[in-house]
């Protein structure tokens, strides 16, 4: 997974990803759960994962929900139907539209993740 933090002229935060995890910037952005003063929570919460004291966590959002299991991270719209989560997209067109809506990725480099927008957001 590739991204990079950075301001624009007018001093808003950009979150850019590869194109197979752009959902990720995009629960980044639009999250307040993914606000850097909220984060130490999801640390925590990674680390319990880590260490076999949680199974999972969901954690719902206005426009996207996330979930951590113990080796994966999920973020994906809330607009989307929860049922199709095995589906491929009926039109392979869509496929494109739909890396902004869902992106998955494994939890040790979603945690490698927010410590990179919480040191961005730190500057």
């Amino acid at each position: 997974m590739e991204y990079e933090f950075r301001r624009d002229l007018a001093g808003r935060i950009e979150a850019r990803f590869s194109m197979d995890h752009e959902a990720m910037g995009n629960w980044l952005l639009t999250e307040p759960a993914a606000r850097a003063e909220r984060l130490e929570p999801l640390f925590k919460t990674i680390v319990e994962l880590q260490t076999g004291e949680r199974w999972t966590f969901s954690l719902s959002g206005l426009e996207f929900n996330l979930r951590l299991t113990r080796t994966d991270a999920i973020v994906r719209s809330a607009a989307l139907p929860e049922d199709d989560l095995e589906e491929e997209p009926v039109d392979e067109g869509m496929d494109f539209y739909d890396q902004e809506l869902h992106a998955e990725c494994g939890l040790d480099d979603f945690k490698t993740m927010l410590d990179a927008w919480q040191g961005f957001n730190a500057q």
